[in-house]
């Protein structure tokens, strides 16, 4: 069997602290120490979720959305959309599909790609010199109506 030599900065600690190496673990009833530091039950707590990046979660989820270019509307298509913008009137329920640009400035797609969303709602007003379809929680520019459907 070998034998190995204690490092002089072991044999120094063991000198100093040699003589509560084998000690009990002290019992605290009722002493200062125990209303100060009370035994704790639930030792989980400690090891809860801590969020060190405050907001990773979304941006990450937000890279993971497809952004698509905007489609071009046919001749055909831009005549159906007009009519149908010609004949509805305020109070009418109508079905939207239109193009969202991407409003995200850490995205790549920031100013020049977008989503295209869905949306039902009520006309409060169409604004045909602004170039504005109004529904009763957003408003949609004529530019950005892809399917417009009176429902």
């Amino acid at each position: 069997m070998q034998s190995y030599a204690i490092p002089a900065a072991a044999a120094a600690t063991v000198a100093k602290y040699g003589n509560i190496i084998n000690m009990e673990r002290p019992v605290h009833n009722g002493d200062v120490f125990s209303r100060r530091h009370p035994k704790m039950l639930n030792r989980a707590k400690i090891f809860a979720p801590f969020a060190a990046l405050v907001g990773f979660e979304d941006r990450v989820r937000n890279k993971e959305v497809e952004y698509v270019p905007r489609r071009e509307l046919g001749e055909e298509k831009e005549q159906q959309l007009n009519a149908v913008l010609y004949r509805i009137s305020r109070g009418d329920r109508v079905k939207v599909k239109y193009f969202e640009l991407c409003i995200d400035h850490e995205n790549d797609a920031f100013g020049r790609l977008g989503l295209y969303r869905m949306t039902c709602g009520t006309v409060r007003w169409v604004d045909a010199v602004g170039q504005v379809l109004y529904l009763e929680d957003r408003a949609i520019d004529f530019n950005d109506l892809y399917r417009l459907e009176v429902v």
